[in-house]
């Protein structure tokens, strides 16, 4: 397996908590946050991907994969690292590509089976282009590095933003470069099932100009949705586009940054929601009497582009870099804010299931070194996990932050006699365990410890003590199991 391949370190210790908090509007919910983690500690840098790319990853276990660009070797080679949900504990830094060239910021993604998909850029006459690496979890084993823009590899592409469709196999990697023929880097997208491997690389974006600053979301049904920076419309300066695929079907590009003022926009990052809405954030100015950076939002429904939101406010100070991600109707972005410092710090706030957003938090205190590129993602269990590198140690270093939603509450309830039959002896966890528990595998259900925490379904064999079983759908309430010895 992955985390046994990686080696394993000893405990993080005790769970401590930030106290830097915000309140939030009616509707939005306070996030728990863990205490940072520093992930590398080389005398080297160590850079995470750019934030629409996202190096921060979790499987339907709760493990944690993350990648960086690392620089302690030289040609440069892309490193991660592994929190393992099991024993709680994170794994030693693994070098994860052996190039005889520059290995470039990367992009990693899980699918619904656990294997873990990474993305990175060479620039190389020894092998030029976006590379791809897979850690096969039926296997336990990584497959070899493969190059897949097999149509374009005589010319530059760079910085590949790679994402799973929740609902399937699929892995879907957009990135930006030029074509074998024109001077304009446009965008491309390559995709891969799991049952016929890749399909051949397909240019997504339409308007001979530049193009870069690239982003790609999947929705549980296959749709996607890329988005970059450039001047596909005739302005002057780079705007965000966004482009869908619907049903199959791709459709036009279409202009997200639409401000009256044609001042350039950055960094936008795509995320797509439960219902099948789109949301990108980015940084700009709204105007030319803006004089500072901001963060907008906006989405998309069936209907069409919803108004764009300022995420951060007008502050006095610049916001750059966010990331975005969507779970349990409620999205999450982070981003860089220097938030009255001479340091950039890391930025959150919480978009509540009115479509509300919430002040931002500062999550950092650093009295050196600036949080660059942070990127989001969430798990099935209300988790947040954002990762990010700065140089507060005295050299660039990527660091790890966990944050997490309360819970709905479990309440108190009468233990039914057949739900489940108390019997002396260590008790199994099995499938038929589940189903007494009355919640049918089809629904699948999630096993809670009494704090509240998620038992891993690789557990065979329960300590006595009470536990709750939690549908993820078509029930209410959680169903109390008390296992006795």
């Amino acid at each position: 397996m992955l985390k046994q391949q990686m080696g394993r370190i000893g405990p993080i210790g005790p769970i401590g908590l930030i106290l830097l908090t915000a309140l939030t509007p009616a509707g939005a919910v306070e996030v728990r946050w863990d205490t940072i983690f520093r992930l590398t500690s080389d005398p080297a840098n160590q850079l995470t991907g750019y934030s629409g790319q996202r190096c921060v990853a979790v499987d339907g276990e709760g493990s944690v994969y993350v990648a960086w660009l690392d620089q302690r070797d030289v040609p440069y080679q892309v490193w991660g690292r592994c929190y393992d949900a099991d024993t709680r504990t994170w794994q030693a830094e693994t070098a994860l590509s052996n190039r005889p060239a520059n290995c470039f910021r990367p992009g990693i993604a899980c699918d619904r089976a656990g294997s873990v998909h990474l993305a990175w850029h060479m620039e190389s006459y020894l092998g030029p282009g976006i590379w791809y690496k897979r850690f096969d979890a039926a296997t336990g084993s990584w497959k070899p590095d493969t190059l897949i823009d097999t149509t374009t590899t005589a010319q530059s592409q760079s910085y590949p933003s790679i994402v799973c469709v929740p609902g399937s196999g699929d892995v879907d990697v957009a990135w930006y470069g030029l074509p074998d023929t024109g001077m304009y880097p446009r965008v491309f997208l390559k995709e891969r099932h799991s049952a016929t491997g890749w399909d051949s690389a397909i240019q997504v974006s339409t308007a001979v100009v530049n193009h870069d600053q690239v982003s790609v979301a999947a929705g549980a049904n296959g749709d996607l949705a890329v988005v970059w920076c450039g001047m596909d419309f005739g302005s002057s300066h780079n705007q965000v586009c966004c482009r869908r695929r619907v049903a199959g079907t791709w459709q036009d590009v279409e202009q997200v940054s639409d401000f009256p003022d044609d001042i350039s926009q950055y960094s936008p990052t795509v995320a797509i929601d439960g219902e099948g809405a789109v949301h990108v954030v980015w940084h700009g100015r709204p105007g030319f009497g803006a004089y500072y950076q901001q963060i907008f939002h906006r989405s998309r429904a069936e209907s069409g582009w919803l108004a764009i939101e300022s995420v951060s406010g007008t502050r006095s100070y610049d916001q750059k870099f966010p990331s975005i991600a969507c779970a349990a109707g409620r999205c999450h972005a982070v981003w860089a804010s220097q938030a009255n410092t001479d340091h950039m710090q890391l930025a959150y706030s919480q978009r509540d299931t009115d479509g509300v957003w919430s002040s931002p938090t500062i999550l950092t205190a650093l009295d050196s070194g600036d949080v660059s590129c942070p990127s989001i993602t969430c798990d099935a269990d209300s988790g947040i996990h954002i990762v990010w590198y700065d140089a507060s140690s005295g050299n660039q270093d990527v660091y790890y932050l966990r944050g997490f939603l309360p819970g709905p509450g479990i309440a108190e309830g009468s233990f039914k006699p057949q739900a489940p039959s108390l019997k002396p002896g260590a008790t199994v966890l099995r499938a038929n365990a589940l189903q007494t528990a009355g919640c049918p595998l089809s629904t699948g259900p999630m096993l809670l410890d009494a704090s509240g925490r998620k038992v891993s379904a690789k557990v065979t064999s329960l300590p006595a003590g009470v536990y709750f079983v939690v549908p993820t759908r078509g029930m209410t309430k959680p169903t109390p199991v008390i296992i006795v010895r």
